[in-house]
């Protein structure tokens, strides 16, 4: 449990200000589906029964963010723009 709450801490800053933030999605995303798996299959493989949904929606918005990266107002960004010419 302590590992999982350092990966959603560190993990959710670095995809909120978009460093690193494929990566960061990608192990977020990871991290959410052993959760569904590990705490809410047991109970009842319905999402809609064992409360699983939040646990679902963060693993495939996880896998979507990183799948198509930061943005375009992400640090990311801002470091590989040229920098404007006088």
């Amino acid at each position: 449990m302590g590992v999982a709450g350092i990966v959603e801490f560190v993990g959710g800053i670095l995809i909120m200000i978009g460093l690193v933030g494929s990566s960061a999605a990608f192990i977020s995303s990871g991290q959410m589906a052993i959760a569904f798996f590990k705490v809410h299959v047991p109970r009842d493989w319905n999402p809609l029964v064992n409360d699983g949904e939040l646990a679902l929606i963060y693993c495939f918005l996880f896998l979507f963010i990183a799948s198509k990266g930061s943005g375009i107002w992400s640090v990311e960004a801002n470091r590989n723009r040229p920098s404007p010419t006088p």
